[in-house]
């Protein structure tokens, strides 16, 4: 069975340790990452490409090479916000090989913390307080047509 899980949420919400811990428990598991895709590509953490699918065709890219490499069975997550449709439909569509795909939201009863934990990371990664208030502003369930293409949809609160 390959597996493909794409991590939803906003920044400091815990999608990057959940995916960590994930991989460490599981073997065969390759952990895909936003920032340090945009890191590889731009130079920084902070700098935002005009045309983000640069960053997304590259981590789309790795997330399918990646099954080329691993034994079956294993899993390829995709750690990024995953936020609205337009985007979980733009990796739907280009990701392939796989045998499922999961949607592992991760929402939080209170969001301040994610301000508060995205201030405790490397100065580099911080996103700023702006973005993440349009990010949080724009963080929707799928559609059910979107809902449909996916072979499962978790959610896990982070407090």
């Amino acid at each position: 069975m390959k597996t493909c899980i794409l991590m939803a949420g906003i920044p400091g919400s815990g999608k990057s340790t959940w995916a960590r811990a994930y991989a460490k428990a599981h073997p065969n598991t390759v952990v895909v990452d936003t920032d340090e895709t945009r890191k590889k590509i731009t130079g920084s953490y902070l700098v935002f490409p005009p045309h983000m699918e640069i960053i997304f065709d590259q981590m789309i890219k790795e997330a399918n090479e990646a099954l080329k490499t691993l034994p079956d069975p294993c899993t390829v997550i995709v750690d990024s916000t995953f936020l609205e449709d337009e985007r979980r439909t733009y990796y739907l569509d280009r990701l392939k090989g796989y045998d499922k795909i999961i949607l592992h939201m991760i929402k939080m009863h209170d969001y301040s913390i994610c301000f508060k934990q995205n201030k405790m990371r490397v100065k580099d990664k911080w996103v700023p307080e702006e973005v993440m208030q349009k990010q949080l502003a724009s963080y929707v369930d799928p559609s059910p047509e979107v809902a449909k293409r996916f072979d499962e949809i978790s959610v896990s609160w982070g407090n």
